[in-house]
């Protein structure tokens, strides 16, 4: 299967508008791997394909796609850069190209059709945390994670397996519950949520704390996405990761891998 890392940062994305900051600086020359639209993952199964969150930049990020098909969707949560792009498959010009199934639980589905009424006659199918749902070509197993203050975005993540490979997905959040790291301990690769630098913040996972759920989880590959403005520019960034750990990369916006 392939991977193809469509947005990797911020909800504010990097560069931002009038920053001075020198990330900023570097993001703004073509082709640097330091310019991160909002985060959102494409995985290429045998059969299916399936993007993870429809972030506001989709509009940008449905041109690394090379015109294949989405079949599903899977929602993490109901934040601005994780579904407002939603009101696009509206559209009738990607209506009729793509019409996915879009995977998310009710709650979010609730908080999106209250910010974006159009989106209610999209194809939704309700799904629970720690159930599991078989597809053509893996099985999907939803975990909840804890990002927002607010009770209101209920937050997952999905673990894929695929040809006897386990996949996690957690692209925003803090905590999870001993129940959720039971069930992705050991995992092939794991793309995780790293929007802080050195210093942990509120709702989203440090570096820091990164490699100490490596030393409790001991996933074979990590890639850190949601990465924030705080971060060193990407190359220096990767210097940075690479003393502490031989298997967690940083991913960037049009990174593709396999698995």
């Amino acid at each position: 299967m392939n991977i193809t890392f469509l947005g990797t940062g911020p909800a504010g994305r990097i560069p931002r508008p009038n920053c001075k900051w020198y990330v900023c600086k570097e993001a703004e020359k073509p082709g640097s791997r330091s310019a991160r639209s909002q985060t959102s993952t494409f995985f290429e199964f045998s059969k299916t394909n399936v993007l993870i969150d429809v972030s506001q930049d989709f509009g940008k990020q449905v041109k690394l796609l090379d015109k294949k098909q989405i079949d599903f969707i899977f929602l993490t949560h109901g934040h601005s850069d994780a579904a407002y792009g939603l009101p696009l498959l509206t559209n009738k010009k990607y209506r009729e190209k793509f019409n996915p199934v879009i995977h998310t639980e009710k709650q979010t589905f609730e908080v999106a059709r209250e910010k974006m009424p159009e989106v209610a006659g999209l194809n939704f199918k309700f799904i629970e945390p720690f159930h599991e749902y078989n597809f053509k070509d893996f099985r999907l197993i939803p975990f909840r994670v804890e990002h927002s203050f607010n009770p209101r975005f209920l937050t997952l993540g999905y673990l894929f397996e695929f040809n006897k490979k386990k996949i996690v997905y957690a692209s925003d959040f803090k905590e999870m519950s001993s129940q959720s790291k039971g069930l992705i301990k050991n995992a092939d690769l794991a793309i995780l949520d790293c929007a802080a630098y050195k210093r942990p913040i509120p709702t989203h996972v440090s570096f820091p704390e990164i490699l100490e759920l490596q030393k409790e989880m001991a996933f074979k590959k990590v890639y850190l996405t949601q990465v924030g403005i705080a971060w060193p520019h990407y190359e220096l960034a990767q210097k940075v990761i690479a003393k502490q750990a031989k298997n967690i990369f940083l991913a960037y916006d049009g990174l593709k891998i396999e698995i």
